[in-house]
């Protein structure tokens, strides 16, 4: 049964992609904030006479499809346009629209415009109007689509790649626990090993908690077996001390004063002490948290059979551990039985998964803005003539790319954490290749006045690869290249084949902290840096390029100098590796 779901999850996704491929394809990036304030004024200038003259002629569609060619233009995040008395006539989101028509006089203003964002605009022979302008990211540029076949199929490949993510991630922690079963017929023993990452979601935690409790008894019951031996005169049994002190958990017995009676190594370890030096010392001491120290003193003192479950951090800020302990009475009536787990990463990971669902929503709202708006543009001018049609198809197409790459990107983290990505080999022409790379990137660069220069040898080579990954991995790091290099920057793309493919892509960007270029290559990860945090990402791309490269047989390296720029090394053989020709 669960072949058959991941056969079928298999088709979708491939079916999926094929539609994908064929209709839509996506770039992202955003426009310097730098150069907010000028874009801002160059878009109004640019506006005025569409909007002087949608006004004499008193149309208000022209004046709602002059704001939006606009904010094609400048890249905007906002744009309206509003009477003196505050009535809106035109904006981005059409639900903030409260004029019905254009009013033959203009009310004059009743608010003074600022010099940045807001701008008179003269209307000639009818007064003053308020243009409102918001700059964000720009918008990136590319092939033309057909505008019916990729409206139509839009909102199918959107549904039909979540379906496919969700789908696919309900069949494999099935899998994944079939397998961790198989392992323990064959005489696996470590019930950690058959923990499941906590991302499968809740058959993966559920099974942990299932394991994680089957090993709170195992550990409970040798240590209630050893406190009884221990108990008894002249006997002594080293052999079930010595599995109760190798046990990753920490186990800790104290009396009804709270005073340590016995723990195990991982314990003294996590309470910062030796056994020896441990026993007969106050817990509390050793516990930093007021809220933990608490409910600890409540339960040493408890004659119930209840139970707690508290957590902790050790150390300061975010480097420290956070510790859960669980325990529970004594079954003498005093005292209490505790077990000390690290639960650090977990709430690691937690963290960096709430963060790349806030980064993800956020990428994803602003291509489905300007695509909807774009068509209600062309619904409102059924009309229009070829050359403004074919730019706003020529947009929707673009933001539907980008909708794609996002797609494409959470299907292949969601493949790295279930290791099931995998190559298509094939024989790649990289001539023909960077050729592709070179044309898609243009727009972005110009867009941002950014110098984009590849430099190759005469001659390249035919490597054996996976050209779409490869491709993806590409793009991910030219891309990264140009977003984070302020405008008027420069970009080269270094290619050189000689015992092995090497593209070094340099760039005069904000650069690199030293503490975060050991970690950008992580999931989820994004610099520290106040620049990198108002520049919207998902901290997938550089993953995945290291992933596929790795794959491959090759590696991404990173040199940087913060305020400098980077240089990106991507390496990979010209022969396939006997693992992936295989």
């Amino acid at each position: 049964m669960v072949s058959g779901v991941l056969v079928m999850n298999t088709a979708i996704v491939a079916c999926a992609m094929a539609a994908l491929w064929i209709v839509v394809g996506g770039v992202r990036h955003e426009e310097a904030v730098r150069a907010g304030d000028r874009a801002a004024a160059v878009v109004a200038e640019m506006v005025r006479s569409d909007l002087e003259k949608s006004f004499a002629e008193q149309d208000l569609a022209a004046a709602r499809l002059a704001i939006a060619k606009a904010a094609h233009a400048g890249a905007l995040a906002g744009c309206r346009v509003s009477l003196g008395d505050g009535a809106v006539v035109a904006d981005l989101d059409a639900s903030a629209v409260t004029a019905k028509s254009i009013p033959a006089e203009l009310p004059p203003l009743t608010i003074e415009p600022d010099s940045r964002h807001t701008f008179a605009v003269d209307i000639a022979g009818k007064g003053k109007v308020l243009l409102t302008v918001e700059p964000a990211g720009a918008i990136a540029r590319s092939e033309w689509l057909e505008y019916g076949f990729g409206g139509v199929c839009l909102g199918a490949i959107i549904l039909l790649g979540v379906v496919s993510v969700r789908a696919q991630k309900r069949a494999m922690p099935v899998t994944m626990v079939q397998s961790a079963l198989n392992s323990v017929h064959a005489g696996e023993k470590e019930l950690a090993a058959l923990e499941l990452a906590d991302s499968f979601g809740g058959i993966a935690t559920a099974w942990n908690g299932m394991v994680r409790e089957l090993a709170t008894h195992r550990a409970r019951a040798r240590f209630e077996s050893v406190l009884t031996r221990r108990a008894q005169p002249g006997e002594r049994d080293e052999a079930m001390g010595k599995m109760v002190d190798s046990l990753w958990h920490g186990i800790v017995a104290v009396d009804e004063e709270m005073r340590i009676r016995y723990c195990n190594g991982a314990a003294a370890v996590f309470l910062s002490g030796t056994r020896d030096g441990l026993l007969g010392t106050p817990l509390l001491e050793r516990i930093g948290d007021p809220q933990a120290r608490e409910k600890l003193e409540k339960l040493a003192n408890s004659k119930g059979r209840g139970k707690i479950v508290v957590e902790m951090r050790t150390g300061e800020g975010d480097g420290g551990a956070v510790l859960r302990i669980s325990g529970r009475p004594g079954s003498g009536g005093g005292g209490a039985m505790l077990l000390i787990e690290d639960v650090t990463q977990q709430r690691v990971a937690d963290r960096s998964r709430n963060a790349f669902v806030e980064q993800a929503t956020h990428e994803l709202r602003t291509p489905l803005t300007n695509v909807r708006l774009y068509v209600e543009a062309l619904v409102e001018k059924p009309d229009a003539d070829v050359g403004t049609r074919s730019q706003h198809l020529n947009i929707i197409n673009q933001e539907v790319r980008r909708l794609e790459r996002i797609v494409g990107d959470m299907l292949s983290v969601s493949e790295i954490e279930a290791g099931t990505l995998k190559l298509a080999i094939h024989d790649i022409r990289l001539p023909a290749l960077f050729s592709d790379m070179e044309a898609e990137f243009a727009g972005p660069a110009r867009a941002k006045n950014i110098t984009l220069r590849f430099d190759l040898p005469p001659k390249l080579p035919t490597i054996v690869g996976d050209r779409d990954k490869l491709v993806l991995a590409l793009t991910n790091v030219v891309g990264n290249a140009i977003k984070y290099t302020p405008e008027g920057g420069t970009v080269k793309v270094a290619v050189r084949a000689d015992d092995s493919l090497v593209i070094d892509v340099a760039d005069s960007g904000i650069g690199i902290a030293a503490e975060d270029a050991d970690r950008i290559f992580e999931r989820f990860y994004r610099a520290k840096d106040p620049r990198v945090e108002k520049i919207v990402g998902t901290g997938l791309g550089l993953a995945l390029a290291r992933e596929v490269m790795r794959l491959h047989g090759g590696d991404v390296t990173v040199q940087s100098v913060p305020d400098r720029g980077s240089t990106f090394s991507i390496r990979m053989p010209l022969k396939a590796p006997l693992s992936m020709a295989a």
